[in-house]
């Protein structure tokens, strides 16, 4: 569901209940899209983020915390310039539509009291973040002072948003406020004015911040199809119609009820009214608006702002897995073109055999195989300008050449294969990982690799803090760690286990690292079971069937020396097939550790 004009209204109520009154200590923008204030109120100090992401656009007040850039941007600092310290006198929104207005008053340089607006607009790719000067009179527009975003006249025509000039709200396309229709003869009008539109379509583009899901329920409440015009509908289901659309009004009007929708525990959608259109999902009220919305957002806007920040490490990667499996192939070719050379040899002998009856400018001559039972005649290709002795020794060389290169080709064959299987663990590992500073170790890995861009580097480069690996506890208390990236691989095959506990991998594939801790217990085999779908599902074989998983106890597992991050050998394995599935990672209890 977008968020809508209604979500707006419901949040808005919130917001001023809660930072009413309250001042703005601190401001900070950890995304180039993203504010967050953090502001002392009476019930002590609350975060509110203000998002203008174009994929997950937002406000609500959120306990996540996100590391700060060391520079602040620029317009951080215009509004710790104007509004740091200032107070919070009135949270609105503008008509019904997604646009949320944060009164503050605050000092000027010359500590007078004035009053500024902090517009956000909450409006998928053309949102924004909006500081104004307060009107001089109602009738005055406010003034711009700076913009998370600047919309030039090459951008739109119909209002630009820069610094010195009025602030326009956005268009309304004749669209009504939704909270002034609220007689049945200004809805009657409304249906008149839109009754050569499909009914979800006319309340979507007749009323500002109206969603398609909002226009849904009421049809669904009144019985009528939403794909319907007015004017294929009788008085009665007008009537009906009429009856839904105040219903929802006073729900609404009413208070919040905020509601998440799960299919197959996981969440599909969100609304602050009660939406009996989605029957068929399971509904799971929340505690307040906020609550809602942080359980919405959070996770799909840390997946898109990851995978943004992961595409050129991941191209980049790639591209390097593309070449060197094209060059793999290419020596696996020469490698079988190379394996005939048995033939130039036999040619060799046979011209040696009968350098008698061969004469110097034939093409071509037919002589009995010897190595034949039957001795079927053979015909040789022979060079015009050679002598027998010299078309034999251009065979024999070209036979010589042919095994030297099976020599040469067997060792870069090992190496490309070594180079391209690491190259998977890598790419197996930005599927995997989901923080920053598991993206930063990957960068960091890479870049003191052979495929790392080759640039200076400072003397004093510091190594990324060590993340964790994700740790579980199976149906009968055992501890499992599963590593999301070579460097937490690493850690559990080097460093977390003792002798008696359990080592597992994927068989000859790409994979997480796994580790059941045994902690003096003998490790049973459901819990192997459980480890080992774990070390399926963390792996490039995570949509196979029956996928081979080596376990083996901790004290086999050994590192050479100089080895890659995540390489590692071990002995006295046994091998475990597993259809890895989402349901039984999901059954796992998993820890976060701090």
């Amino acid at each position: 569901m977008a968020f809508d004009g209604i979500t707006t209204y419901h949040l808005i109520g919130e917001l001023d209940h809660t930072l009413k009154d309250g001042r703005i200590r601190k401001i900070y923008q950890p995304e180039k899209d993203e504010i967050r204030l953090l502001i002392n109120c009476g019930a002590g100090n609350v975060t509110l983020l203000l998002s203008v992401n174009a994929n997950n656009p937002r406000a609500a007040l959120t306990e996540k915390k996100k590391s700060n850039p060391e520079t602040p941007p620029s317009f951080c600092m215009v509004l710790r310039k104007h509004i740091l310290n200032g107070t919070i006198i009135n949270v609105r929104q503008h008509q019904s539509d997604r646009v949320l207005i944060l009164d503050i008053t605050s000092k000027n340089e010359f500590n007078e009291q004035e009053i500024k607006s902090l517009i956000v607009e909450i409006m998928g790719r053309n949102s924004n973040i909006i500081l104004t000067h307060a009107p001089q009179s109602p009738e005055a527009a406010p003034v711009i002072i700076d913009s998370l975003k600047k919309v030039g006249s090459s951008s739109s025509r119909y209002r630009q948003i820069l610094p010195g000039l009025m602030y326009k709200t956005p268009p309304e396309k004749d669209r009504l406020n939704y909270f002034t229709c609220n007689t049945p003869e200004a809805f009657t009008s409304f249906i008149k004015m839109h009754h050569h539109q499909i009914l979800s379509r006319s309340f979507v583009q007749g009323f500002l911040g109206i969603s398609p899901n909002i226009a849904r329920e009421i049809c669904y409440r009144a019985g009528v199809d939403s794909e319907l015009q007015p004017d294929d509908l009788g008085k009665k289901q007008l009537d009906y119609l009429s009856n839904a659309f105040f219903e929802i009004q006073h729900e609404i009007v009413s208070g919040p009820n905020p509601t998440l929708y799960y299919f197959n525990h996981r969440i599909q959608d969100f609304s602050t009214v009660s939406l009996h259109h989605l029957n068929d999902l399971e509904s799971h009220p929340q505690g307040n608006v906020s609550e809602m919305l942080e359980a919405f957002y959070y996770l799909k806007d840390k997946k898109n702002r990851f995978t943004a920040k992961s595409a050129n490490l991941k191209h980049h990667l790639s591209a390097f897995y593309k070449k060197n499996g094209k060059k793999l192939q290419n020596l696996r070719h020469d490698l079988q073109k190379s394996q005939k050379a048995e033939k130039s040899k036999r040619y060799g002998d046979l011209v040696t055999a009968n350098i008698y009856q061969i004469k110097k400018g034939m093409k071509a001559v037919e002589v009995p195989d010897f190595n034949d039972p039957e001795l079927k005649p053979v015909c040789i290709p022979l060079k015009v300008n050679e002598t027998p002795a010299q078309n034999a020794q251009r065979y024999y060389k070209k036979y010589n050449k042919a095994k030297r290169a099976q020599i040469q080709l067997a060792g870069q064959i090992k190496t490309t294969e070594e180079q391209v299987y690491y190259l998977e663990s890598l790419l197996n590992a930005l599927e995997q990982c989901t923080e920053l500073n598991e993206l930063d170790e990957i960068r960091h890995e890479v870049a003191h690799s052979e495929f790392g861009k080759r640039q200076k580097m400072k003397e004093k480069e510091k190594k990324p803090l060590a993340s964790k690996p994700l740790h579980f506890v199976s149906s009968e208390g055992f501890h499992i760690y599963v590593g999301k990236n070579n460097y937490q691989n690493d850690t559990i095959s080097t460093k977390l286990g003792i002798d008696e506990d359990c080592w597992l991998h994927v068989k000859d594939i790409p994979g997480s690292h796994v580790l059941v801790v045994a902690d003096g217990r003998f490790i049973t085999e459901d819990t192997l079971l459980e480890a080992g779908s774990l070390a399926a599902w963390f792996s490039q074989a995570k949509n196979s069937q029956n996928v081979p998983v080596d376990y083996v106890e901790y004290k086999y597992v050994k590192k050479p020396k100089k080895a890659k991050p995540g390489m590692v050998i071990f002995t006295n394995q046994n091998t475990m097939y597993v259809t890895p599935k989402r349901d039984k990672v999901d059954a796992l209890t998993q820890i976060t550790d701090d």
